[in-house]
């Protein structure tokens, strides 16, 4: 009996010691192939809490190690002065995430837009006053100067997605002198650009942005290669993997360096009343409360590589919901490593399927 138990007990040890023995080996090969990637950049866009919609920082607070960059979504130009900001958030509040951030071992850049006036058309003329205007691009890039010195930003994120075509050179004008200014003072420039093809597929707002000059005058070019369906469109991919990888080889073409190339990650999706042609902004939580509530089911469509489904509401009205989730982000971060790009900028932290950062850990090395 005790030579039975002796025997039992030699076998069960030896089992264990294979056991850990291929554990250690996995986790050496995976450790070793990590060394041997090139690291990434992940920017995270960062708001407050939009309406339902939770703010960032908890994303921040537990997802920090798969995190580069964080880009606050704080300030925009003034209407009313010319070169002058306006800002969403109180001082205290800019320090705390801000400290917070770099106590993480995370940069911040500054987000500069010209969104969320009263119409489309009045962010294209506050844009244009600041750069058709000598004197008030000049204030204005003194002002981002004194901003970014007095938080310790470590750089900015340009985001004037509308704007006259006739103020095409005039931005780049401006990217040139801002880059030349913060560059003698250690900081970063980025500049978020919407996503072109060449083709018709491209956003229409594209031709105003001239890829070849800002990947040139820029640190880094924050591609949005996401909203290829919108409220505009019919139903379809946030951004199909076909789309996302024209986007990449147009910028390319125009002979922007792919270290300098971040694509744009959805962390939301759409979901479209196609009974009265309208398209709701959701976040991945509120789709999956959806498809629970309708007892939907998601299906995967092969074409775009996104998941999508459908239901009918209580109102008797037919939906179609596109989204991202960690499975399609397998394919974006695919053409990160294909192309050699310096990574991506997800718009933006707290509303994405939490497996995504599981699913980046493995896919990529991310650059801290």
């Amino acid at each position: 009996m005790a030579k039975k138990s002796y025997r039992s007990f030699t076998i069960i040890s030896l089992s264990i010691a294979l056991l850990l023995m291929s554990s250690c080996g996995q986790l050496q090969r995976k450790g070793e192939q990590d060394k041997k990637k090139t690291p990434r950049e992940v920017l995270g866009f960062y708001t407050e809490q939009e309406g339902t919609y939770p703010g960032s920082q908890s994303t921040v607070n537990s997802e920090f190690t798969n995190i580069s960059i964080i880009a606050p979504f704080w300030y925009k130009l003034d209407d009313k002065r010319p070169g002058n900001l306006i800002d969403s958030v109180k001082a205290n509040h800019k320090r705390k995430v801000i400290q917070s951030a770099h106590d993480k071992h995370l940069k911040v850049y500054m987000v500069v837009h010209n969104l969320l006036y009263e119409n489309v058309e009045k962010g294209k003329k506050v844009a244009s006053n600041v750069l058709d205007n000598e004197k008030n691009r000049n204030v204005f890039i003194q002002n981002l100067r004194n901003e970014i010195n007095q938080y310790n930003y470590d750089g900015i994120n340009i985001d004037m997605e509308n704007l006259y075509l006739s103020d095409r050179d005039s931005f780049s004008l401006l990217i040139k002198t801002l880059s030349d200014d913060l560059h003698r003072d250690g900081k970063v420039v980025t500049v978020s650009v919407p996503a072109n093809t060449g083709d018709s597929r491209a956003n229409p707002w594209s031709p105003w942005f001239d890829y070849e000059k800002l990947g040139r005058f820029s640190d880094g070019l924050m591609i949005m290669t996401y909203d290829e369906h919108n409220p505009r469109t019919k139903p379809g991919a946030t951004a199909s993997v076909d789309w996302t990888e024209a986007t990449i080889r147009y910028a390319l073409k125009q002979d922007v360096s792919p270290s300098k190339i971040l694509i744009g990650i959805a962390g939301y999706g759409w979901d479209w009343d196609t009974t009265t042609n309208k398209a709701l902004y959701s976040s991945y939580a509120q789709l999956m409360s959806q498809k629970t509530k309708y007892k939907a089911k998601v299906k995967w469509d092969s074409r775009s590589q996104t998941p999508y489904f459908s239901y009918v509401d209580t109102n008797n009205h037919s939906h179609q919901a596109w989204f991202e989730n960690s499975y399609s982000l397998k394919f974006k971060l695919n053409l990160v490593e294909k192309y050699n790009l310096r990574g991506i900028g997800i718009w933006r932290l707290g509303l994405e399927d939490p497996k995504y950062w599981t699913i980046l850990s493995e896919k990529i090395k991310v650059k801290k």
